[in-house]
């Protein structure tokens, strides 16, 4: 199977739409297919390597299509000239068994073509309903945006072939939203197995414990919340990798207001190499989340998976999509996300019985098995295989 994927993001690139990205067409390419990657040009420094910790799989082949945006002699913010580019490129192409596109406006424009291979819409959230929530009390213009937003999106969805959506909850949402029929499918985020199990296995538990949060620091992630624990967790402190300095500087007040600067320590941002090592040297991994509709019921974290692949006994948020890869009590333990002190008690739960703790990590890690990327991968190209065989019927 031959595919095509397209994205206005250059790839490969450290930030996370760009190596979930890079990820998931490596594990195409591992199952078989080739895969055509067509992006911006990346930065020199940026290589496959620094995401993957080996060089990409061989069936991929990197295609870089022109974009000004940024140039010192055209500053332009519009994508239009990369979709331009990204058409043309589709009808040059031949023997393309389908598209897979992440971005909206760049979607839009592909389905816009008068012939061309199936196209899945790969959806990370409603982007109407977390606009919405984002803005509880909208202007003039943001109500604008929103109308605006509603009908590219529902045009997106309605037209495309295919969604690939990465929760059930979140597929059932913009089926309702939109009332589409579009034929779907559920293809939760991954994990690299050999990379989580090539590093440095840490063999007893620091002396305090060590706490990991390991992720974007946006406010519906729930960090927040994880510092407010702190001051009923005993004798264990609080490791933060990721983030802006802005924002941790933000935490870092919060935690001195609390009284707990000394047992906070904010790493900063982790490069994507290291960061199955810095996993590995935790004793306990949280993923604290919001009840928001990107944080319960649209996320499926990259982290959370990690996590399991390295066999750390995790604490995560009581939330439908967390709920349907963690199973509290067998393979991690769940808690509530309004409820810092109930957050405290279960992470002091598993600092007094270890042994449970370990077993808890040991349970999570054979569930990794099922998040590999290459599990999501086949997912994918059966999809494919789905839409082409009723196209031809």
């Amino acid at each position: 199977m031959r595919l095509l994927y397209i994205d206005p993001h250059p790839v490969p690139d450290t930030c996370p739409e760009a190596m979930q990205i890079l990820q998931t067409v490596d594990g195409l390419a591992q199952v078989g297919c080739e895969v055509i990657l067509a992006t911006p040009r990346p930065r020199a420094d940026c290589r496959a390597e620094q995401v993957l910790g080996r060089p990409a799989s061989a069936g991929i082949v990197f295609r870089h299509l022109s974009d000004l945006r940024g140039h010192r002699w055209l500053p332009l913010r519009s994508g239009r000239l990369f979709y331009r580019a990204a058409c043309r490129l589709v009808g040059e192409l031949e023997g393309v068994d389908g598209i897979l596109v992440r971005n909206l406006k760049l979607a839009e424009a592909l389905l816009a073509l008068p012939k061309r291979p199936p196209i899945v819409f790969e959806t990370h959230e409603v982007f109407a309903r977390t606009f919405a929530e984002d803005r509880p009390d909208p202007a003039w213009r943001d109500r604008r945006k929103l109308a605006a937003l509603r009908r590219r999106e529902g045009g997106v969805y309605a037209r495309s072939d295919g969604i690939a959506a990465l929760t059930r909850w979140l597929l059932d949402d913009l089926r309702e939203e939109y009332g589409v029929t579009t034929p779907g499918v559920v293809v939760p985020d991954g994990v690299d197995l050999a990379a989580a199990q090539a590093v440095r296995v840490k063999l007893a538990w620091s002396d305090p414990p060590e706490l990991l949060y390991l992720g974007s620091l946006h406010p519906w992630k729930g960090v927040g919340r994880l510092i407010a624990a702190l001051p009923g967790i005993a004798d264990a402190c609080l490791v933060i990798a990721g983030g802006p300095q802005a924002r941790i500087a933000e935490l870092e007040r919060q935690a001195a207001a609390l009284g707990v600067a000394g047992r906070v320590r904010c790493l900063g941002s982790v490069p994507p190499e290291r960061r199955f090592q810095v996993i590995a040297d935790a004793d306990v991994c949280l993923l604290p989340l919001t009840d928001t509709s990107i944080g319960s019921r649209y996320t499926s974290p990259l982290k959370l998976f990690e996590y399991m692949a390295a066999g750390k006994p995790i604490v995560a948020a009581d939330v439908p999509a967390l709920r349907s890869v963690i199973t509290d009590g067998v393979d991690g333990v769940l808690a509530p996300v309004d409820d810092e002190r109930l957050l405290a008690a279960a992470i002091n739960g598993l600092l007094a019985d270890r042994g449970h703790a370990l077993a808890l990590g040991r349970a999570a890690q054979q569930r990794a098995a099922d998040y590999a990327w290459t599990v999501r991968a086949l997912t994918l190209r059966r999809f494919f295989d789905e839409l082409r065989k009723n196209q031809n019927d």
